[in-house]
């Protein structure tokens, strides 16, 4: 018996180059879905890292009875991030390094470039250089953890951390036009300094202290996005040292010689670029009082309210709404953000 074959018949090329092209399609339609997915997730992270926080701050607050320091004098002092420590599952590096240790060199002052006069040192806080601790990172942002410098610079030899989380030392101008809560003007770098917010330098509140209530007042910032271009965290000296004067910012009787590390007064909206932080501006350095609140996230940032909830508040939020969420206790209505 004889058993007929088939024909047997192969893809032509143009067939097989339709075939590519709808798959290229598809690959290009499903792309932005999983990059948007993959944002979603690290935004989440950035979040949960917050929320971390402000547990941190929390159960500071319920041990000392009292928030801590923003920051404080001298500049190799230890700033709120290493206060924190404790807290969030870094006891044993708390315990590892040497609080009292406070000089320029030997304290929590990272090594300025070429300046044998500051840094970590050798002894318990050299455990600092090049240390990356874990939940100070948002997942989102390009830049290094323990970058040196850029087109700004951190002063920063000893590649000690910079972070992606700021502490709110209040708003500017203060939404209820009060004289003695900030610095008398621009200092020499054209910032101002504040005292109207929880973290501020060279003084401490406690939770009654948020007479607007701690659902309307901003603690820790998120801050790891450009501003144009620049990397402009407020990490000078890297991410744990302190301020440069021992004096409170409602004490700044005139401009002068403020600057320090890991907190910030806002002034300007959130994601601010360089059409607003121009030289002197008070935001386009590591050392100034306004550096901005900032992220990779599409359209806004991560916030820390002083209860431990997490906002992702927008670019567009109006900018006095802000100003308000800044300071503790300014007396003035916050409303839908």
């Amino acid at each position: 018996m004889r058993i007929s074959q088939r024909d047997v018949r192969a893809f032509t090329l143009v067939e097989l180059l339709v075939v590519i092209a709808i798959i290229g399609i598809l690959i290009a339609l499903l792309l932005p879905a999983v990059q948007a997915a993959r944002e979603a997730a690290r935004r989440s992270q950035c979040s949960n890292n917050l929320k971390q926080l402000g547990l941190a701050l929390q159960n500071y607050h319920d041990t000392y009875l009292t928030f801590p320091h923003g920051s404080r004098f001298p500049i190799g002092a230890p700033n709120w991030r290493v206060g924190i420590l404790p807290f969030m599952e870094q006891g044993a590096l708390y315990d590892q390094v040497d609080i009292s240790s406070q000089a320029n060199i030997g304290g929590f002052s990272s090594k300025r470039d070429g300046n044998a006069s500051y840094g970590y040192g050798t002894g318990r806080n050299a455990v600092f250089k090049g240390l990356v601790v874990p939940g100070w990172v948002c997942p989102s942002n390009q830049f290094s953890p323990t970058a040196r410098s850029g087109l700004t610079t951190y002063q920063n030899e000893d590649n000690g951390q910079i972070h992606d989380y700021v502490g709110i030392a209040g708003a500017y101008p203060d939404p209820a036009g009060r004289a003695n809560v900030c610095g008398a003007g621009p200092n020499n770098y054209g910032g101002v300094f504040c005292e109207n917010g929880m973290l501020f330098p060279n003084g401490w509140v406690n939770m009654r202290d948020a007479l607007d209530g701690t659902s309307n007042t901003l603690i820790v910032g998120e801050q790891s996005g450009r501003v144009g271009t620049l990397d402009v965290r407020a990490c000078y000296h890297a991410g744990w040292a302190g301020f440069n004067t021992p004096l409170r910012p409602a004490s700044h009787l005139s401009p002068g010689d403020y600057w320090g590390s890991g907190i910030t007064t806002i002034r300007y909206p959130i994601n601010s670029d360089l059409t607003v932080c121009v030289s002197g501006s008070g935001c386009d350095n590591t050392y100034d009082a306004n550096t901005v609140l900032n992220s990779m996230h599409p359209g806004g940032a991560n916030n820390l309210l002083v209860d431990g909830s997490v906002r992702f508040l927008a670019e567009t939020i109006d900018f006095a709404t802000l100003r308000r969420l800044g300071s503790k206790n300014d007396g003035q209505v916050v409303g839908e953000y």
